[in-house]
């Protein structure tokens, strides 16, 4: 990971942005932890529905989300502090749905212009 340190996620910059990673989840996220971010690891899904109920369970909101991209949104924007969203295999989702997965992934990569920095790790 020695590599990757340059690129701002885990050299303690806090730089936001969408970083692609060939790792271990386990490597990943002790790294981030180590960098001071916050992280959310969603499990592979490969559907819309599964992305917004590991999202809603990871999360913590249940219930509570309403799985749509304003429901998306209003959770992103509601972070306090600097975190990764870690997505394993995302091509999963993204080739048996990829018109679905474009609409998510523009939320989520415009989520990085807002404040506290949020990162989007592709794993």
């Amino acid at each position: 990971m020695n590599r990757l340190q340059a690129a701002g996620l885990f050299d303690g910059s806090m730089r936001p942005g969408v970083y692609r990673l060939v790792a271990p989840l386990p490597q990943i996220t002790e790294a981030l932890q180590a960098a001071g971010w916050s992280w959310i690891a969603l499990d592979p899904v490969s559907d819309r529905a599964g992305f917004y109920r590991e999202f809603a369970e990871r999360m913590g909101v249940g219930d509570f989300f309403g799985a749509n991209l304003d429901a998306l949104w209003d959770c992103l924007t509601d972070l306090e502090q600097p975190t990764a969203l870690v997505l394993s295999e995302w091509t999963r989702f993204a080739g048996q749905q990829p018109e679905q997965w474009a609409r998510i992934f523009e939320v989520l990569t415009e989520r990085i212009g807002v404040a506290p920095p949020f990162a989007l790790v592709l794993a």
